[in-house]
């Protein structure tokens, strides 16, 4: 029986390849052992996991760098080069991610998406041309002004003095200089793997609905909301792009549209841009039955995430689709609408979220052996 595992990451347990390992344990230890041929495709939308699914799918290697975090401080990040050697696969959230700070230095008027910059401005050194940026997990609402200084541009208040870095700031930018972040990255070419698509303002604008994640309260959403807005304006006067409602600005607190402005970087969805990358349409030829899976399966998985995205894809060929979650919410009737034909969850009982997370690999290896012994009824 030819199965693809193609979960995505199980946030705060699983990482995408770790799932794919569980389930082919599972299903190896089932009576159905006699019967398989696996096919590992793990899944990212440009959140957690970009780095790791890329070098696996296509090859590469790891490098890593010392940057500073959302906050200034030191920090080792990591990022790949894949094997032509000019593509570079970075991940905003190792450098300027919020799982990197404690809840108390969350503050997304004074968080930078400065190391973020760090670690394009050493990959364009070692000769990356490309970059695949994947932008989830971000701690910042700066509209990557971060990222562009530490490349060389230059955001200036009304005295021609330099900004300090977070978002707040931006309410007092009178001018951008990019004259030296064009010639320092002439050759360069972006593309933004977004996993929303909100704009940068408004109310589906990245300080209205992501601010209070990053650890905004009401009255800094507000301020955050403000700056960025003048930020819009200022981008367009002196670069000439409209970016206020652009697809895709407002993921990882405006970093798309910043990017978009300067470098004239491309907004791509993260999922449909990581499976044509690594050609997983191709991989469901064959195929009898696709396992796919994440944390929780939700109103988010319908909104076009990964799980959403093969299990279309695999739909389309009438291939059955099999999900497994820390949580399943959605509806019978919703499962089938994304194209899941069944959808379990990997706990045995009622538990804390803290024993789920330690438990998930031997909880999907489980359940993945139960799953294979019920299919070898019917082989």
């Amino acid at each position: 029986m030819r199965i693809a595992l193609a979960p995505n990451a199980f946030r705060g347990s699983l990482t995408a390849l770790q799932a794919v390992e569980c389930l082919s344990a599972g299903l190896r230890a089932s009576a159905l052992r006699p019967q398989l041929q696996l096919i590992a495709m793990p899944l990212a939308d440009g959140g957690d996991g970009t780095l790791e699914v890329l070098l696996h799918g296509l090859g590469g290697t790891r490098h890593s760098l010392t940057v500073s975090n959302a906050r200034g401080a030191p920090i080792t990040a990591e990022f790949g080069i894949l094997g032509d050697g000019k593509t570079a696969v970075i991940e905003l959230a190792r450098a300027s991610g919020i799982e990197l700070l404690p809840r108390a230095e969350r503050n997304p008027l004074l968080t930078t998406t400065y190391g973020t910059g760090e670690l394009i401005r050493e990959a364009y050194r070692r000769g990356c041309r490309h970059f695949l940026i994947g932008i989830g997990g971000s701690a910042t609402n700066d509209g990557g002004a971060g990222c562009l200084q530490a490349l060389g541009a230059r955001f200036l208040d009304a005295d021609g003095h330099d900004l300090p870095q977070g978002g707040g700031a931006l309410q007092h930018l009178a001018r951008i200089d990019i004259s030296a972040l064009r010639a320092n990255l002439a050759e360069a070419q972006f593309t933004i793997l977004c996993d929303v698509t909100n704009p940068l303002i408004g109310a589906r604008g990245a300080s209205r609905v992501f601010g209070p994640q990053k650890g905004a309260d009401p009255e800094m959403v507000e301020q955050l909301e403000a700056a960025l807005t003048h930020y819009a304006e200022v981008l367009e006067r002196d670069l000439g792009v409209s970016v206020a409602h652009l697809e895709g600005g407002g993921a990882a607190g405006g970093f798309g549209a910043g990017m978009a402005a300067a470098l004239g970087a491309e907004l791509a969805p993260g999922a449909p841009t990581l499976m044509k990358l690594l050609d997983y349409e191709a991989k469901l030829e064959g195929v009898q039955l696709l396992i796919t899976g994440e944390g929780k399966i939700d109103a988010q998985t319908e909104g076009g995430k990964a799980v959403q995205r093969i299990a279309a894809a695999a739909a389309a060929r009438q291939i059955p689709v099999i999900a497994f979650a820390g949580t399943v919410e959605a509806t019978p009737s919703t499962l089938v609408q994304m194209g899941i034909t069944a959808a379990w969850s990997i706990l045995p009982a009622v538990t804390t979220l803290s024993e789920a997370l330690a438990n998930a690999p031997l909880w999907l290896t489980r359940a993945a052996q139960m799953l294979g012994n019920t299919l070898s009824i019917r082989c």
